[in-house]
């Protein structure tokens, strides 16, 4: 990913960030908030990172220290947002990547409790890490006002080590098998361009516009319970095909590219433990949706399904051979899928703090990435689960899609969605397909003529 972002030249590569904000009712202390963020900077080696001519130095532990800025709001925190505003979006834009720090953090006191600002640089941080850090952050913060010494669980293997350990990998003859995969996938002819209602030279982050829905808490709970049983299937399975129906009814296409983003944290380097490690591991490779069988609801979702599980580590190893595999073990390759939309379901976001110390802010936040920078894809979709509601949105260029448009295409994706959870609940009992048999070779049409005999 840090190879990804520096070949891209995004201009304003120091504001492009991750960032949260969060609301203690009872207000956070200044001195043990700073004292907490100080202690994790030293625990997590990825936020004293800084970049030199894009290769990564790590800072010394004497400069751990994060710097709190405190606003005193005098009054209720809504009286007071476009200035909250202001100042997160100053702070988002202080980053340097040459001398650091990465982690920029701003306290909003006011009458009805605190809001704190937390945000990091993408190239050290990704969803995983957050949820690392919360957890810390609520642990140590609460040991400290106690008046305990903060005690963090040990730390597993570094960034730096697993940097080293990709080295290695990238150029193994096990490693080297996945090649085939992914020539065969750029060998097939495939959609990557969505209908633009306009085309724009101007790609700037500043005309991002977003669109969403979200289920009801019923719809959410058979989406990640009961509808799985039908046919052993996973959250992506029933996304991405609803995905690909709606591309399909827009595009009128049948074999549809989209990047794909996952957390990157497989378990392919033996003994490397990386569970508790903050960074950006973040994998991202292209899919491509086959919507053949589209009108076969049935065998359309038993086709996603194996097609996902085909991917070779969940597409981590796309981005080794990209970035890191020597020029002589990817001759065959061109990496040249580059399509319109990304897509990527973060997951389930629980309370961000069970010890009730704080909750999700809605104060603003500030830009996490500048407007002045490129945006990466015309179209990302992002779902997740909060409260016990699937949301999915869509950021889209406002310069090259009217609103209507993408309106459309939102509605088209909830409405197949609907469809296939209908589908899924109706079902008598669990199908099995080829994945399930653990027979890589093994085709669903092969598969329905062995039970057919059965």
């Amino acid at each position: 990913m840090q190879r990804w972002f520096f070949e891209r030249n995004f201009t304003d590569k120091h504001h492009w960030n991750q960032s949260v904000m969060l609301h203690a009712k009872d207000g956070f202390d200044p001195e043990i908030t700073e004292k907490t963020l100080h202690v994790l900077t030293v625990h997590h080696d990825a936020l004293r990172m800084i970049y030199r001519e894009q290769k990564p130095y790590y800072r010394g532990l004497e400069d751990a220290s994060v710097e709190l800025n405190v606003f005193e709001l005098n009054g209720p925190a809504e009286d007071h947002e476009d200035r909250i505003e202001r100042e997160a979006d100053r702070l988002q834009s202080s980053i340097s990547l040459e001398t650091g720090h990465l982690l920029k953090a701003g306290l909003f006191r006011a009458e009805d409790g605190d809001h704190l600002l937390l945000a990091i640089h993408h190239l050290v941080v990704d969803g995983v890490s957050w949820r690392i850090l919360l957890e810390d952050f609520t642990s140590v913060y609460t040991q400290l006002k106690q008046g305990n010494e903060p005690a963090l669980p040990p730390k597993t293997h570094s960034f730096a080590e697993f940097a080293e350990r990709i080295k290695e990998y990238a150029n193994t003859k096990a490693f080297l098998k996945e090649a085939d995969y992914w020539r065969e996938l750029e060998e097939k002819e495939v959609c990557t361009q969505l209908p633009k209602d306009r085309q724009s030279g101007d790609q700037r982050m500043r005309h991002t516009r977003t669109v969403s829905f979200s289920l009801t808490p019923e719809q959410t709970e058979q989406l990640t319970t009961n509808v799985h049983e039908a046919y052993h299937t996973e959250m992506n399975d029933i996304l991405l095909t609803a995905l690909g129906l709606a591309l399909k009814e827009w595009t009128g296409e049948d074999t549809i590219g989209v990047h794909l983003e996952g957390h990157g944290r497989e378990d392919i380097l033996d003994g490397l433990n990386i569970t508790r490690t903050v960074g950006w591991f973040t994998s991202m490779y292209p899919m491509i949706l086959e919507m053949k069988h589209a009108d076969d609801l049935s065998y359309q979702l038993k086709q996603m399904k194996e097609d996902i599980r085909h991917i070779p580590n969940k597409g981590v190893g796309y981005g080794i051979l990209r970035y890191v595999t020597a020029p002589e073990h990817k001759e065959n390759l061109s990496f040249e899928i580059d399509p319109d939309i990304s897509f990527n379901y973060l997951g389930q976001f629980n309370e961000m703090s069970d010890s009730g110390l704080f909750t999700r802010s809605g104060m603003p936040s500030g830009q996490s990435l500048s407007p002045d920078t490129e945006k990466p894809n015309a179209l990302d979709i992002v779902g997740f689960i909060e409260n016990g509601q699937m949301t999915m949105t869509f950021a889209y260029h406002s310069l090259e899609f009217h609103e209507k448009t993408i309106q459309s295409f939102s509605d088209s994706f909830k409405g197949h969605l609907l469809k296939i959870i209908d589908h899924c609940l109706a079902q008598d009992g669990p199908e099995l397909t080829p994945s399930d048999l653990g027979d890589d070779d093994l085709t669903l049409d092969e598969l329905d003529k062995l039970m057919e005999i059965l």
